[in-house]
């Protein structure tokens, strides 16, 4: 896969041309690439914890004997339901997540899936600087082979934090141009990459309560997000092989997208987190039920495309982890 500058593209709904990377030179891939390993790297989008919670509304075992079914009274948790995108991507292979750097078994929600050669380096709350020292220590004891396929999906943080600092733009630039560097970093090392852009900060629910407080807000974290995003995209232009080590995801268009055709998504509430508990103890059962437009009884958050403030609710994230198939499957590695 390629990635060139398009200079031309446009923005309709916004009426503006902005300078993107777009990712080219598709296809299918000549000889299937079929991973050894799944690594991945980043904040706790892409985290499951030891035990299998996860950062979005997390599933529960369901009573079958009612109809409709209802979560089981008492609540046991199913954390094969509500799968996050690098999860679902491991799954696709036959690949669960089991083990640290260190090689230590961990029960990181497996399910039935016995090869459990999955690396979770994932850590909650990190910004691009703490992905870098996540590879570092990969790399101190490990190596990237030519089967492992590795996920990157980091900047939420620095976005947001890069609002209190004196040259926000300069900031997440950097940044985003750091993540790029930590792809072609990896790709040299012979290992493919599936990399994600992040969500436009300003469709959060963060962004509309700041609002309030702080007017521009809305705008402002839409820009520094446009800008983080373009800057990774520009830096990938020197992963190794004309750009195909690395397949790119566009979460950025993916939630767009669902914010401007919920109804497409099956969405009722794109403005306002679902989860009435912090992640990642937020599940099925711990939902909101005042909110505006009011989800349905029996979507059980799926029909919210927050879970809280800045996190993905589960159809996004399956959604997200339906492009990175897509994407590792096609991509021509």
């Amino acid at each position: 896969m390629n990635f060139k500058v398009n200079v031309m593209r446009s923005a309709a709904a916004a009426g503006l041309a902005v300078v993107m990377l777009a990712s080219c030179g598709g296809g299918t891939q000549i000889e299937a690439f079929v991973p050894a390993r799944v690594i991945a790297f980043g904040d706790e989008s892409s985290l499951i914890e030891v035990g299998g919670a996860k950062y979005t509304v997390n599933g529960v075992v369901f009573n079958t004997t009612v109809s409709p079914s209802v979560p089981a009274d008492p609540k046991v948790a199913d954390c094969t339901a509500n799968q996050i995108w690098v999860q679902q991507l491991a799954y696709s292979y036959g690949l669960a997540f089991g083990r640290t750097v260190d090689g230590v078994d961990e029960d990181r929600c497996p399910g039935t899936v016995t090869n459990r050669n999955g690396v979770m380096m994932a850590q909650a709350g990190v910004g691009v600087a703490g992905v870098t020292t996540q590879v570092t220590n990969f790399l101190a004891g490990n190596a990237f082979a030519s089967n492992d396929l590795v996920t990157v999906m980091v900047g939420m943080h620095d976005v947001i934090d890069a609002l209190d600092q004196a040259n926000p733009i300069a900031a997440v630039e950097q940044a985003g141009t750091q993540v790029g560097a930590e792809v072609v970093r990896i790709t040299d090392r012979g290992a493919k990459v599936i990399v994600s852009t992040i969500p436009d900060l300003g469709l959060t629910p963060y962004a509309i309560a700041r609002e309030v407080s702080n007017p521009g807000s809305i705008a402002q974290l839409s820009d520094l997000t446009k800008r983080f995003n373009t800057s990774l995209r520009l830096k990938l232009q020197d992963v190794r092989d004309g750009g195909r080590a690395a397949g790119l995801v566009l979460a950025d268009e993916l939630v767009l997208s669902m914010s401007r055709f919920p109804a497409t998504y099956g969405l009722i509430n794109i403005t306002q987190g679902v989860c009435s508990t912090a992640l990642p103890g937020c599940d099925m059962t711990t939902l909101l039920t005042t909110l505006n437009p009011v989800p349905a009884a029996t979507s059980y958050g799926n029909d919210c495309l927050w879970a809280d403030e800045t996190h993905l609710g589960p159809n996004a994230q399956n959604r997200l982890g339906a492009l990175a198939v897509s994407r590792a499957r096609n991509n021509p590695f």
